[in-house]
């Protein structure tokens, strides 16, 4: 493709209301296209969509026709896009160069828009950025009732149990001026009984991690009441331990004996880097701090569930006090135990070094937690005796 020199190319004004005003009656299946006449108004040709599969190691193409094959993420232009969430474009022998930009909400990044474009200038990437800011939009909000692109990022089939548990998770990865937050479930496919969850209120951020017992639809169950159990304690002002009272009292109630989830429950207070915390039987957090990573520290309460048989114990909430640039890491024993038949666990001191590692490198949260997730699955060849996920906080004030 050449440039016609008598093509027009529009401000980017004229492109995005065009676009917004398409947009309100194409059905979902049709938004490549609409994305596609959206960016030869801004001159660029060869417009294709890629989404993020759910493991996050391949691109699967976005198309109403014929897909193309996924890119793997590692070792491609492609993928140093999304894992960079930075504009890359390949130098090219001769002829209009390959520009990949990334398509993010935020920081959550779902996959990357790739258009083929003659000799781009600085404000044609930036007009196209802008485009794939607008493509995230509407695939975030036509998400909410379509099928349509969750079914072109899964790769194979998806357990029912996985599928409840996908559906009650917060967006993988969430940033402001004061606080970085990232998210992944493993095996994204067969999960069972874990999830994650987070709030950002004014001065707040609200954290939870839980490991339903056994690993099947009924641990999915389990952790799914205990989430909406959490969820409305929070929403209606109440403390840590009223949110633990309220998930020990549905679980029991709902579920009945032999049901509980183990789990995490803390406020961080972005203001002042102080971080309270409730330990329900759960690993315990990961602090890492110039290099240096250790355990924090907090006296169990029972898991939630079958804390009612303790009824006259006082809980401990444990406080931590931040410094600017501290990561913490919230992760369920998979990550730590998940053993291969005659083989060893991942282990508490390799993860340390693996974090020791990424922030040595300055890796974002989301692809601090990418990479950490297919660490441990590779080695175990894929295979996890448990679930194993992982909610990484990064508190930067001076950002």
């Amino acid at each position: 493709m050449h440039e016609d020199p008598d093509r027009h190319i529009l401000p980017l004004s004229a492109v995005i209301g065009d676009f917004l005003d398409a947009s309100h009656q194409v059905p979902p299946h049709l938004l490549p296209d609409l994305v596609a006449t959206a960016a030869r108004g801004l001159g660029a040709d060869d417009v294709r969509l890629w989404l993020a599969d759910h493991e996050q190691r391949a691109l699967v193409h976005l198309t109403a026709v014929v897909p193309r094959a996924p890119i793997p993420i590692e070792g491609t232009a492609a993928g140093r896009c999304f894992a960079a969430s930075e504009v890359i474009i390949p130098a090219e022998t001769e002829g209009p160069a390959h520009a990949w930009l990334p398509m993010l909400d935020g920081v959550d990044r779902i996959g990357v828009l790739e258009v083929v474009i003659d000799g781009p200038t600085d404000h044609q990437l930036a007009d196209l950025r802008h485009l794939a800011a607008m493509a995230t939009a509407e695939v975030i909000t036509r998400g909410q009732y379509t099928d349509v692109f969750t079914r072109a990022r899964r790769r194979r089939q998806m357990n029912v149990a996985a599928e409840l548990q996908w559906q009650s998770l917060p967006p993988s990865t969430f940033s402001t001026n004061d606080v970085a937050v990232a998210g992944m479930l493993e095996p994204a496919y067969d999960v069972g009984g874990d999830t994650f969850d987070y709030a950002c209120d004014r001065d707040r951020l609200d954290l939870a991690i839980l490991d339903g017992v056994g690993h099947d639809l009924g641990s999915s169950l389990t952790c799914t009441l205990a989430l909406g159990a959490y969820r409305n304690s929070r929403r209606e002002g109440g403390d840590l331990r009223h949110a633990s009272a309220l998930m020990d009292q549905l679980i029991k109630s709902e579920l009945g004996a032999g049901r509980f989830a183990t789990g995490i429950l803390g406020q961080l207070h972005t203001d002042t880097g102080t971080f309270r915390w409730i330990n329900a039987g759960h690993p315990l957090p990961l602090l890492i701090r110039d290099g240096h990573v250790r355990s924090l520290e907090c006296r169990p309460r029972l898991p939630f569930g079958i804390g009612h048989m303790r009824p006259d114990r006082d809980w401990e909430i444990a406080e931590d006090q931040l410094q600017p640039g501290d990561g913490l890491l919230l992760f369920t024993d998979g990550v730590v135990e998940a053993r291969k038949p005659g083989g060893e666990d991942f282990g508490l001191d390799r993860l340390m070094e693996f974090l020791h590692i990424a922030f040595a490198a300055r890796l974002a949260p989301a692809e601090t937690l990418r990479r950490l997730s297919h660490a441990v699955l590779d080695f175990h060849q894929g295979i996890l005796r448990d679930d194993a996920t992982t909610l990484l906080v990064v508190w930067r004030p001076d950002t």
